[in-house]
C-alpha cells in the first residue's frame, strides 16, 4: 500500500468516526438520554375558597316581665343578645340593625301599646368575640327607639367568625291607661354587607 493510500484511509476513517460522533449527539439528545439533561414542567394548582353566609340571630324568647295595671312606669331589662356569623369572606363591613313591631294581646288583638314607646339601648351592651373569632365591631349610638329601625353593631373588614353583642338593654314605657293583656311584640334583626 503506498503512503497515499494509506492517508486516503486514515482519513476516510476520522471522517467516519466524524461522522458517527455527530449522528450519536444528534440521537443522544433528541432522546434525552443524556442524565445532565435538565428540563422543566409546570402544572396549575386551583382552588376555590367558597363564599360562605353573613347571618344574624338572637334570643328567642325577651320578657319584659310584668307591670301593673293602672301605673306608669318604664320596664327596662338588659336580656337581648344578639349574634352576627360573618363567614362571607368578602373583607366587607356590616350593619345589624333592629325593628319592632306595635305591641298586641295576640295575633289580631284589638289591644295596642305603640312601639314608639318603645326603645333598643345597644350602646349599653357588652361586644366580644365568640370562639376564635375576630370581632372588630362597635355599638352603635343612642338609645333609638323601635318604631323605626334602630342601628346595633357594626363590623368591619377585619371582623370574621361570631360576633356577640350580649345585655342590650330593652325599655318600654308602660301608661296607667294600658289595659291589663298578655302582650308581644316581634323584633326583626337583620345584618347586611355595607
Amino acid at each position: 500500500m503506498t503512503l497515499e493510500n494509506k492517508i486516503k484511509e486514515i482519513k476516510q476513517k476520522i471522517v467516519a468516526v466524524l461522522v458517527i460522533s455527530v449522528m450519536f449527539a444528534l440521537v443522544f439528545t433528541t432522546l434525552n438520554l443524556n442524565p445532565n439533561y435538565v428540563r422543566a414542567a409546570t402544572s396549575n394548582v386551583v382552588l376555590n375558597v367558597a363564599a360562605g353566609t353573613l347571618s344574624i340571630d338572637s334570643s328567642q324568647n325577651v320578657s319584659l316581665g310584668s307591670a301593673g295595671a293602672g301605673s306608669s312606669l318604664n320596664v327596662s331589662l338588659a336580656n337581648l343578645m344578639v349574634n352576627v356569623k360573618d363567614f362571607a369572606g368578602d373583607g366587607l363591613n356590616w350593619a345589624a340593625t333592629v325593628y319592632s313591631s306595635n305591641f298586641t294581646n295576640g295575633t289580631g288583638g284589638t289591644k295596642i301599646i305603640p312601639n314608639t314607646r318603645f326603645q333598643v339601648r345597644p350602646n349599653e351592651g357588652t361586644i366580644y368575640n365568640a370562639g376564635t373569632s375576630s370581632c372588630s365591631t362597635t355599638a352603635t349610638g343612642t338609645p333609638c327607639g323601635l318604631s323605626t329601625v334602630c342601628a346595633l353593631f357594626n363590623g368591619n373588614p377585619a371582623a370574621t367568625g361570631e360576633c356577640r353583642l350580649n345585655a342590650v338593654n330593652l325599655n318600654l314605657q308602660v301608661l296607667s291607661t294600658d289595659q291589663t293583656a298578655d302582650y308581644n311584640a316581634t323584633l326583626t334583626l337583620t345584618v347586611s354587607a355595607s
